[in-house]
């Protein structure tokens, strides 16, 4: 056959390069050149030297042929009929899961509401009185920590809860970000609060000298419109707490996360005057009296 009659076109100019037509074709529609390309198989020179691709279907039919030799048709099953066994008349019904998780999940709190309402379960503080708490963001700085993958970079920050009754307590968060930091620290320090015991409801019972690591607080215990005058990490330590009268002096590292514990430390270690009186055999009164000038 003709290859012009193959063709939906005029051919202007045609060339073989490696066993490929090549030829320039004209579209009396479209008015557009265009250039086509055919592909030729290339021809055996010996006619009776078999095709490449005769040979391949040769390989390919013995292959199939090797597969299924030796299968016996008739223990096949008969997909024509229902299997007794695997196949169920009627609609399947999966058997139901057995259940081992508990009921009720617990998890963690996502919102303020809900961490007051888990605080005040694990803390018995009424959640009006976790909203009234004094809450002092006092160190917020970035720290790393060194692993076999690298240093990871995070936020810690130290946070000083209290009442200004006498119940306070600190608590240390670290986080990538800086408010959930915050929030970690305030919530371990609302779970750690405890009772300092304080003279007269403003001060301490007496002079305190405590070392913490590095650092070394003294603690001084003054007269009722002394203020508090001291150093300003001791200064929010004492705002929390609810002491009005003090002084106090830091000596050696004025590192805030150990003048912080120090200071818990100090107010932690007093000497009542109960204790006081029961080591020495003496009245509650009489100690008093010696000790603090009241009766």
């Amino acid at each position: 056959m003709n290859l012009l009659t193959k063709v939906p076109f005029h051919i202007s100019r045609s060339r073989v390069v490696n066993n490929v037509l090549v030829y320039n074709a004209c579209n009396f529609k479209k008015s557009l050149t265009c250039t086509s390309v055919y592909q030729f198989r290339p021809l055996s020179t010996n006619p009776t030297e078999p095709n490449a691709a005769d040979i391949n279907n040769k390989k390919n039919k013995k292959v199939r042929s090797l597969r299924v030799q030796g299968l016996d048709t008739s223990n096949f099953p008969d997909l024509s009929k229902l299997d007794p066994i695997l196949d169920v008349p009627g609609p399947i019904v999966d058997p139901p899961f057995p259940v081992t998780r508990p009921s009720v999940v617990i998890t963690a709190p996502e919102t303020e509401s809900d961490d007051i309402d888990a605080l005040s379960i694990v803390t018995r503080l009424s959640p009006s009185e976790i909203r009234d708490l004094q809450k002092r963001t006092l160190i917020i700085k970035r720290v790393s920590s060194q692993t076999e993958k690298g240093r990871i970079p995070s936020m810690y920050a130290l946070v000083v809860v209290g009442n200004g009754k006498g119940v306070a307590g600190f608590g240390e968060g670290k986080h990538d970000e800086v408010q959930t930091a915050i929030k970690k620290a305030t919530n371990i320090a609302i779970k750690s609060l405890r009772y300092f015991e304080r003279y007269d409801d403003r001060t301490l019972y007496h002079d305190i000298e405590h070392k913490f690591h590095g650092t070394t607080i003294k603690l001084w215990a003054r007269p009722p419109g002394f203020g508090i005058r001291c150093n300003h990490y001791i200064h929010e330590v004492a705002k929390c707490v609810g002491i009005q009268d003090i002084s106090a002096k830091v000596h050696g590292s004025c590192n805030g996360m150990n003048v912080i514990k120090c200071t818990f430390e100090a107010l932690n270690s007093q000497n009542l005057p109960s204790e006081i009186a029961k080591s020495r055999g003496k009245n509650l009164m009489d100690v008093y009296h010696t000790y603090y000038g009241t009766k």
